[in-house]
C-alpha cells in the first residue's frame, strides 16, 4: 500500500493535507485498508476541485494498493467532487455508522456536528456538487471510507 505524490502536486496544499489524511487513516485503521484496496482494483480516478481557492486535485487508485495524488485534473474521472474547500475537508469529518446512513453526529461530538452542518448547508445552497455518484455510489462510499476520519 503506498500513498505517493505525482511531481508537482507538492506545491498543491489541498493535494498535500488529503495524501497525508489517506496514509494516517490507513496507518491509525487498518481495517479502511480493504476500501482502499477495492479502489485501488477498480483503477478508479477522483477529482476534487475547491472552487474558492480555485485548486483542483485528482486522485488515481492503481492496482497493488497505489494512490497517486495530482495536482489538478489528470486524465478524465470517474468521480469528480467540486465545492468550497471548507465543505471539502468537512467531508472528511462525517459520522459514518449511523441510523439509515445519515450523517448524525453522537452526542456531544461537536466537531462532527459542525462537518454535518457546513456540508449540508453547502449542498443546499447548491455550492457542493458530486458528479458521477449516480453511476459509481460504491466508488464513492469506499472512497467516504478511506477519507474519513471516523470509523
Amino acid at each position: 500500500m503506498a500513498v505517493a505524490l505525482a511531481p508537482g502536486a507538492d506545491q498543491n496544499g489541498l493535494a498535500t493535507m488529503l495524501a497525508d489524511l489517506v496514509r494516517q487513516n490507513l496507518e491509525a485503521k487498518p481495517h479502511k485498508t480493504a476500501d482502499f484496496f477495492a479502489l485501488a482494483g477498480s483503477v478508479a480516478r477522483i477529482a476534487i476541485v475547491a472552487v474558492d481557492v480555485d485548486v483542483a486535485l485528482t486522485l488515481s487508485f492503481e492496482p497493488g494498493g497505489k494512490l497517486t495524488v495530482h495536482d489538478g485534473i489528470v486524465g478524465i474521472p470517474d468521480v469528480t467532487v467540486r465545492g468550497p474547500s471548507e465543505a471539502i475537508m468537512a467531508l472528511s469529518n462525517l459520522p459514518l455508522a449511523t441510523p439509515l446512513g445519515l450523517p448524525i453526529p453522537r452526542r456531544g461530538d461537536h466537531e462532527a456536528a459542525r462537518a454535518v452542518g457546513t456540508v449540508l448547508r453547502a449542498m443546499r445552497q447548491s455550492k457542493l456538487h458530486t458528479y458521477g455518484l449516480l453511476f459509481h455510489p460504491i466508488l464513492v462510499a469506499r472512497l467516504t471510507r478511506v477519507m474519513s476520519i471516523h470509523g
